[in-house]
């Protein structure tokens, strides 16, 4: 060992050390595992189905192209007259009020005859 160079001397040192300490690193974790102590009764899981759909998509790698030339028909219907009603007022009779003529009353005039034999002054000399 002394004749290989100080760099690789330390490589393999530490490979060494690196692979001696790995048992103990194996032998922790089973003692973890071990030593749990008292668990808690925990429910026992039950198995239930569930189907879920997902959608996948196939690419695939080339492209093929067509080309085509597929006429497409279109309608053109010719504009139609369209009938809107109008009211139009038509003439009609308007009826007018006419006032009927209403009864005056006279004051009620009452003449004294005169008794037989008087006269009756003229009021007009």
């Amino acid at each position: 060992m002394e004749e290989l160079s100080r760099q690789t001397r330390i490589r393999y040192l530490l490979t060494l050390l690196i692979l001696i300490t790995i048992p103990c690193y194996i032998l922790g974790f089973i003692m973890l595992r071990l030593d749990r102590g008292p668990q808690p009764n925990r429910p026992t899981p039950t198995g239930t189905a569930t189907i879920t759909i997902t959608a996948s998509i196939t690419l695939t790698p080339y492209l093929t192209r067509t080309a085509s030339i597929t006429p497409t028909a279109t309608a053109t219907y010719p504009p139609t007259a369209t009938l809107t009603p109008t009211d139009t007022p038509e003439p009609s009779a308007t009826p007018t009020l006419t006032e009927l003529p209403t009864e005056t009353r006279l004051p009620e005039t009452t003449t004294e005859t005169p008794p037989s034999g008087e006269t009756t002054p003229d009021p007009n000399p």
